[in-house]
């Protein structure tokens, strides 16, 4: 009778396994389409304004064929002004964001310096990076640029639309191992996966479907709180514990004996840290305080009061105020605007009081004015219901040589429902 009964547990087992399997050769079978973009508009406006700062990104090309290799290029500040609320990036790796694996990443640089593995980048610096990537599922996807850092998160950049055309089965991704051999990591050892995972699956469900088919947990539980567990276990039940925890373990062994045996040179996983210098720091004549900073809820206008002091020794122009990936630009900043720039976050609502030029010498009160809807659609002015209620961005300005200054400014803001 004991041995009836265990073969119809052993039946149940394998009943159950093989409904996994069918799963997951289903899931596998199955063409899931990716989602199309992302929620970066999700994350707090002071993670997006007041961490890093993006400039000067391009996605190139917006189309490709599969298996035809894209870059995502930029630079990057780390912002004086980082919030007391996000954890410092004393370990930070640089990543993609992206719907699916829709493109294999080959290589990516910090500052002409491969960066695999994480490591700590500096506040008030600026890095520049530069990603390869080998295109894989067809269709549109919203690329983004990333930071992930400890204790904070991803902090995405801007992204943009980038295009694949061809077939996703025409894809591969050879690579040459130490022994020589080459692999297509695509299809590689894709039957040993779906066989362990039959495996170990086959083990669970004939582990639990063992004890579910004796009395259901809710009456077993009642039992072990009113008479302990010896009226539970029997010879039987110990006997299969044994033999399911002996399988286990052999099952451990042989497979690690195996891939010893059939790959005998590996290459553990990295657990060191980058060392990646900033850029050099670069002469920078202007100087910028923030004195005051209101932001016009119903004119969904960012107010800024500043004083700007130009050292150098021509005269310099305000042309564009970028923060959280959207780039506020007047006439000056349209003429050095990149027209590969994702279009819809570019806002041409960047207005000064005076528009004259800041001669070498001088210093001046500028009260600038970054208006759009783009406040609204990004989601910024979720700003004034943070615990600081601060902005943060970059000021571009240029002198009359077409030297570009960078300066990173930041200040309390206050919501306001009229003009100031």
């Amino acid at each position: 009778m004991r041995i009836k009964n265990i073969f119809k547990l052993g039946v149940m087992g394998l009943y159950g396994a093989a409904v996994g399997a069918a799963t997951l050769a289903l899931t596998v079978a199955v063409d899931v389409t990716p989602v199309a973009a992302h929620g970066e508009r999700s994350q707090e406006p002071f993670l997006r304004m007041r961490t890093i700062q993006w400039y000067d990104m391009r996605w190139e090309p917006k189309v490709t064929k599969v298996n035809d290799i894209a870059t995502m290029t930029g630079k990057f500040h780390m912002a004086e002004d980082w919030p007391r609320a996000v954890g410092k990036p004393e370990r930070a790796f640089f990543n993609v964001g992206s719907p699916s694996p829709v493109f294999v990443r080959l290589s990516t640089k910090l500052n002409g310096e491969p960066m695999f593995i994480s490591g700590p980048l500096v506040i008030g610096r600026d890095y520049e990076f530069e990603v390869k990537l080998k295109a894989r599922i067809p269709g549109r996807h919203h690329m983004h640029a990333m930071v992930n850092v400890k204790e904070a998160g991803p902090i995405a950049g801007p992204a943009s639309w980038m295009n694949i055309t061809g077939s996703w089965d025409d894809f591969t991704n050879p690579v040459k191992t130490l022994t020589g051999e080459t692999i297509d990591t695509e299809t590689f050892n894709f039957a040993n996966g779906i066989f362990w995972h039959v495996v170990w699956a086959g083990l669970g469900i004939f582990w639990i479907g063992y004890y579910v088919a004796r009395p259901m947990f809710l009456p077993r539980s009642r039992v072990l709180l009113a008479y302990g567990d010896d009226l539970l276990l029997d010879p039987m039940d110990r006997k299969v514990a044994w033999g399911v925890a002996i399988l286990t373990c052999a099952l451990v062994w042989g497979g690690y004996r195996y891939t010893e045996s059939k790959h005998p040179y590996t290459i553990p996983i990295q657990a060191g840290e980058s060392k990646i210098d900033p850029l050099p720091i670069e002469p920078n004549p202007v100087a910028i305080k923030v004195t005051h900073a209101n932001y016009d809820v119903p004119g969904r206008a960012l107010r800024v009061t500043m004083d700007i002091t130009n050292n150098g020794d021509t005269a310099i122009n305000i042309g564009e105020f970028t923060t959280a990936g959207v780039r506020f630009v007047n006439a000056l900043g349209r003429e050095h605007l990149d027209p590969d720039y994702p279009r819809e976050l570019v806002a041409t609502g960047l207005t000064l009081d005076n528009e004259a030029a800041i001669e070498p010498g001088e210093t001046r009160e500028v009260k600038l004015e970054a208006k759009d809807a783009l406040w609204e659609v990004q989601r910024l002015m979720a700003l004034l219901g943070d615990p600081e209620s601060r902005f943060g961005g970059l000021l571009m300005t240029w002198d009359e040589e077409g030297n570009r200054y960078i300066n990173s400014i930041a200040g309390a803001v206050i919501p306001v429902f009229t003009r100031l």
